[in-house]
């Protein structure tokens, strides 16, 4: 079927009602009773579409002001049309028609993008075919008068003048539009922002709910710095679901995002900072058995679902309901990979000690989470030694390079992650976890006068050079958890953000049923 003539302008338009991509029909004659329209027909994988969307967007202001609205009529289902309004940042309004495009071809529309506007009357005032800067403004121009400021204007970047492509009810009917039926929720996901830079999984009304299992959707835990939105159960449940949790992590990510969210862990300065800190989730109790977390070998690396996923929900709340992504309000330099994911369980059946958790004030046999602001794991090797004093010499020396090597005192919490053979060596001399850290700030010790090269701490320009400091203000802010596998002689330690008071600390919260 050969389309009928393009509508000029003068002429009367026939009426159409069109779904839209934000739910529900809308007809010409209900558009035209607010005031002028601009149609602009456009198609997917019409380049030349695209680009006028973008570029119109900013007059959709003025338009406003002057009771005129822009609408986009898609050639194209409404998924399709609503990804490519997001990719032109495009926020007026978007109606779809499908083959065989009975609107477009009353209208005798030839090609894409075509705009035309059209008064209350239902009569075409003007006509454009194809990208042209001047006729839209002249179009702005007739549409908002400027009272004598300066009139709205399309932008000036080139192209001027662009083509555009033939349109879809021209094609033979036997042949579907190329892309026109096309969809794939991943690359939808990416398009729309929803993602780490990794594929996530589709966050459906089903999986959210099996995800929530019955808890109150509307339950808030509280705003999410630095961008303050609303933690709803519902909005974490998806992040679980994008992250890739199963419903019986859901607890344990509840946990971490109320641990998170106490004040005293200053997720807002965490996220802010230019440095390459992240969170890091370290779990007790039997839950990390229950859903088979991994305490052991690579238990800092990922490949365990558990992990990976609990970490990564996180950091999506994070990002998407704080706002906290790179090249947002995560002002990080360089970043660290920890900051896609990091947690692990502590490795309790092989530690000489009681579990994190249990030092930190939860009842012993209770599941908890700790959130600690850290930086990705410098390895420590020590594996000759044996006497318990010669290890704590290595983890000191590797401790004290934290940071910056001649900041002395950095007065933040550090975690230790001490592998189960080097913690073994300390059960053998019967140590406790107070002592390993008293060992390590002691075996810390520097004179001043060593420490005066490349970057020094606030305090140290004022001391004299035969002082003795220690990398850290209290042997309290070295924190041991075990962690990993038996065979390897590899300790490491999470370096910290160091903040001088505006820093972070460390936050445990007891893993319950999420209500």
């Amino acid at each position: 079927m050969t389309p009928s003539t393009l509508i000029a302008a003068g002429r009367k338009v026939p009426d159409f009602t069109l779904p839209s991509i934000r739910g529900g029909s809308v007809a010409l004659t209900d558009l035209l009773r607010e005031g002028p329209v601009l149609l602009v027909f456009v198609e997917s994988d019409c380049p030349t579409s695209r680009l006028t969307l973008s570029r119109l967007e900013p007059l959709r202001g003025p338009f406003a002001e002057a009771g005129a609205r822009i609408v986009a009529m898609h050639q194209d289902p409404p998924h399709v049309a609503a990804r490519v309004m997001r990719a032109a940042q495009a926020r007026f309004e978007a109606l779809c028609e499908a083959p065989p495009y009975e609107v477009s071809r009353a209208w005798g529309l030839e090609s894409v993008p075509t705009a035309i506007l059209v008064d209350r009357d239902a009569t075409a005032r003007e006509v454009i075919v194809g990208w042209d800067a001047e006729d839209f403004d002249r179009v702005a121009a007739r549409v908002t008068p400027s009272g004598g400021g300066p009139p709205a204007r399309v932008t000036r970047e080139h192209p001027a003048r662009k083509p555009g492509c033939g349109a879809r009810n021209t094609y033979d009917a036997a042949a579907p539009a190329a892309g026109a039926g096309e969809f794939d929720e991943l690359e939808d996901l990416f398009e729309r922002g929803w993602t780490d830079g990794l594929p996530v999984i589709p966050p459906t009304r089903e999986r959210v709910d099996r995800m929530l299992g019955g808890a109150d959707p509307a339950r808030s835990l509280g705003p999410v710095p630095p961008g303050l939105g609303e933690a709803r159960l519902e909005r974490v449940a998806a992040c679980a679901v994008l992250a890739g949790c199963r419903p019986e992590y859901f607890p344990v990510v509840v946990a971490a995002v109320e641990a998170a969210l106490d004040p005293a862990f200053n997720l807002h300065g965490m996220t802010n900072t230019t440095h390459s800190c992240g969170p890091v989730l370290i779990v007790n109790g039997p839950v990390r058995t229950a859903i088979g977390m991994n305490a052991g070998i690579n238990a800092m690396g990922g490949w365990n679902r558990a992990n990976a996923t609990i970490g990564r929900a996180l950091r999506l709340v994070i990002g998407l309901t704080g706002e906290g992504a790179p090249g947002g309000l995560d002002r990080s330099t360089q970043g660290q990979p920890g900051k896609i994911s990091f947690c692990f369980a502590e490795n309790e059946e092989a530690s000489p000690w009681e579990p994190l958790s249990v030092a930190r004030g939860i009842p012993p046999g209770l599941g908890a989470v700790t959130i600690y602001t850290g930086d990705a794991p410098m390895t420590i090797s020590d594996h000759y030694s044996r006497e318990p004093e010669r290890i704590i010499d290595t983890l000191a020396l590797a401790g004290s390079a934290i940071w910056s090597p001649s900041v002395f005192p950095i007065a933040a919490q550090t975690v230790f992650a001490i592998c189960p053979e080097h913690a073994e060596s300390f059960r053998l001399a019967g140590w406790d976890r107070k002592t390993v850290a008293a060992r390590i700030f002691e075996a810390s010790q520097r004179p001043v006068t060593s420490l005066r090269r490349g970057e020094q701490s606030p305090i140290l320009s004022a001391l004299p050079e035969d002082m003795i400091l220690a990398k850290w203000s209290s042997p309290d802010e070295i924190v041991l958890v075990v962690v990993g596998g038996e065979a390897g002689r590899f300790s490491s330690v999470l370096p910290p953000w160091v903040g001088y008071g505006l820093g972070s600390e460390m936050v445990t919260k007891p893993i319950g049923p999420v209500a």
